[in-house]
């Protein structure tokens, strides 16, 4: 898990964005221009109790979080 931490911070940091696909259960993917692919939801969590993502906005009811600004 620890590399895909890694390679999902790099991601990040190129201008990739987290987005929550279903709320029921919890599913997001991670969009880096066209590109996308499934994130784990327990890599988000990590994400998220690090503080290496933040909530951004709400596009056609999907929540988006993007890199904390350091």
């Amino acid at each position: 898990m620890q590399n895909q931490y890694e390679a999902a911070r790099e991601l990040l940091a190129a201008g990739a964005f987290i987005e929550q696909v279903s709320d029921a259960p919890l599913a997001y993917r991670i969009r880096l221009g066209s590109d996308s692919a499934p994130l784990p939801a327990g890599l988000f969590q990590q994400l998220l109790a690090h503080k290496q993502i933040r909530q951004s906005c709400r596009v056609s009811g999907r929540m988006r979080y993007v890199i904390v600004e350091v």
